[in-house]
């Protein structure tokens, strides 16, 4: 009998580390705002270290981390490539992404102790877009569009064919933002 050979397909690229990471954090921020809201709902006011806050916040970090890590390995391991197509601030090189996603950490992490001092003083929130809740919301969101602004990038420099976890990883992140945006505005879109 007489063997047909099937093509082969390969696998899709794997995401870049820093991409993945970015995710994997962009994940944890949802998860804990979802979380975060319920726990509210069912328990209350608690305190700053709850699970859910921890994981707000860890999703920023690990954002932020892996973009900052991205910009050390650009500005002094980076190949020529890589260099010129990053961006240049305060003598360091990274990707547009990697800059939108650290000021979106900063404002996450300023809205932490701001958040904190803002229920001490005032009690619970009796709206969601409170203001240290705004700056977090900017945030969080700002990450997302971050990502997606990195995976973008990444797909329209990748070989031909090779860009659909890319794609994968930009229509992801899009839902990310979504649901963020859908969640702050919940109490107006009744």
């Amino acid at each position: 009998p007489a063997v047909i050979a099937r093509p082969k397909v390969e696998a899709p690229a794997a995401l870049p580390w820093y991409l993945t990471a970015m995710l994997a954090g962009s994940t944890s921020i949802v998860v804990g705002l979802l979380w975060d809201i319920s726990w509210h709902m069912t328990i209350g006011r608690d305190t700053f270290w709850t699970p859910a806050h921890m994981a707000i916040y860890l999703g920023g970090v690990v954002a932020g981390l892996s973009c900052g890590a991205l910009a050390l390995k650009t500005t002094f391991a980076g190949t020529p490539a890589e260099k010129s197509a990053a961006v240049g601030f305060w003598g360091f090189r990274a990707p547009l992404g990697a800059w939108v996603a650290i000021w979106g950490t900063f404002a996450m992490l300023t809205s932490a102790p701001f958040d904190d001092w803002w229920h001490n003083a005032y009690g619970l929130d009796v709206k969601i877009l409170s203001p240290p809740h705004s700056l977090l919301g900017a945030g969080m969101i700002t990450i997302q569009i971050g990502t997606m602004l990195m995976a973008l990038a990444l797909q329209n420099r990748a070989p031909a064919g090779e860009g659909r976890a890319l794609g994968l990883a930009h229509l992801y992140a899009s839902g990310i933002v979504l649901l963020m945006a859908a969640t702050l505005i919940t109490e107006y879109n009744y």
